[in-house]
């Protein structure tokens, strides 16, 4: 079993990671120490949700940012901080609506690199509809999506990046009822065909085409196990499942740092 993340300074399985804005962890720290040769997996993080809160009120900034203390988040439309057998504290974002909203901030705005990641317990996973995990947009209508990741046909891992321009998605299905690892990683001084590739349980699963080379900034805030949907009286469409450690990096992270985060972060 590895190591789970924590709030504190600390080196875990092949993975440095630093995330430390004085938060107490509810987990033990591992003895390790770092490695010089292992991927730094804290360079470039803005966004890193470990959802060790006891629970959440729905008050806002309470789902802490280990990567970024002053740009919290706030669970919405039934969020649940919850106890999962397998990875212990967890957000739970049931449908329709269940989302954690964070506020645009000039550091969510990449340029030629991103990473998107988390590990996802879908449970209403049905081949046809979407199911969102992150998503920086306001509605697809307006195609404002900076980024998003999400699962939909086939229940495969979709992403927009740069606008529905290039809408693309992996090949491997994922499954309800157990936990998995989904990763999208843009990196635009690649040849177009080479920019965007995608990650399950760390592994590749497919490299995909983006015509754009930067991303555009956009304003709206960022949501977390949902995508949004305009106007604000219709449901957004939530993840319906569980999620743990979401995370973004504004630079593309190597299929070796991809590796490493998920052996880290396991369990």
């Amino acid at each position: 079993m590895m190591a789970r993340l924590v709030l504190l300074p600390l080196v875990v399985g092949c993975g440095r990671l630093s995330f430390d804005h004085g938060a107490a962890a509810d987990a033990a720290v591992p003895d390790a120490s770092p490695d010089a040769a292992s991927p730094d997996l804290a360079a470039g993080c803005v966004v890193a949700l470990t959802l060790e809160e006891p629970t959440w009120t729905g008050a806002a900034g309470e789902v802490l940012n280990g990567c970024n203390p002053t740009l919290n988040g706030t669970a919405v439309q039934g969020a649940q901080r919850i106890d999962d057998p397998v990875r212990g504290r967890v957000g739970d974002l049931p449908l329709p609506s269940g989302c954690i909203h964070l506020p645009d901030a000039p550091t969510l705005h990449a340029t030629t690199g991103l990473t998107l990641s988390a590990w996802i317990y879908p449970r209403s996973l049905d081949g046809k509809n979407p199911y969102g995990v992150i998503a920086k947009r306001t509605d697809f209508t307006m195609d404002d999506a900076e980024y998003t990741m999400f699962v939909w046909t086939d229940n495969t891992v979709w992403v927009d990046i740069d606008s529905l321009n290039d809408r693309n998605h992996g090949t491997r299905q994922l499954a309800n009822g157990q936990w998995q690892m989904i990763t999208a990683v843009y990196d635009g001084t690649l040849p177009t065909a080479q920019r965007v590739t995608i990650y399950v349980n760390g592994a590749h699963d497919a490299t995909l085409p983006e015509t754009s080379a930067s991303l555009t900034p956009y304003p709206s805030s960022l949501s977390i196990g949902c995508l949004p949907e305009q106007p604000a009286t219709k449901p957004q469409i939530a993840l319906g499942g569980e999620i743990d450690l979401p995370a973004i990096w504004t630079r593309a992270l190597s299929a070796q740092e991809v590796g490493a985060l998920y052996e880290t972060t396991r369990r």
